[in-house]
C-alpha cells in the first residue's frame, strides 16, 4: 500500500516547480540569482521542516527562507541595500 500523503520534501518541490514560471520571467540575471538563493534557502532546512511536521506548508517554507536570509546578513546589519532595475 502507497503513501496517501506527500512528504514534505515532494510537497516543496511540487511547490517550487509552480515557482519555476515566475522565476523565468525574472529579468536580470542578478533577479534569478536572488530567486535562486530563495529556492536554495527553503532546501536548505528539510529535515526540520519535517520534524516539525506543520501542516502549513508555506508557513515552513517561508521559515527557512527568511532563516537562510538571516544568517546570510551581517551580524551589523549593515547589509548593502538591493539595486531595483536595470542597469
Amino acid at each position: 500500500m502507497g503513501r496517501t500523503v506527500p512528504t514534505y520534501r515532494q510537497a516543496l518541490e511540487e511547490r517550487l516547480k509552480r515557482w519555476d514560471e515566475f522565476g523565468r520571467l525574472l529579468t536580470t540575471p542578478e533577479e534569478r540569482a536572488a530567486f535562486e538563493t530563495l529556492r536554495l534557502g527553503a532546501r536548505r532546512y528539510v529535515a526540520q521542516a519535517t520534524y516539525v511536521g506543520s501542516p502549513d506548508l508555506l508557513e515552513s517554507i517561508l521559515l527557512s527562507v527568511l532563516l537562510d536570509l538571516a544568517r546570510r546578513v551581517p551580524p551589523d546589519g549593515t547589509a548593502a541595500p538591493a539595486r531595483r532595475g536595470r542597469a
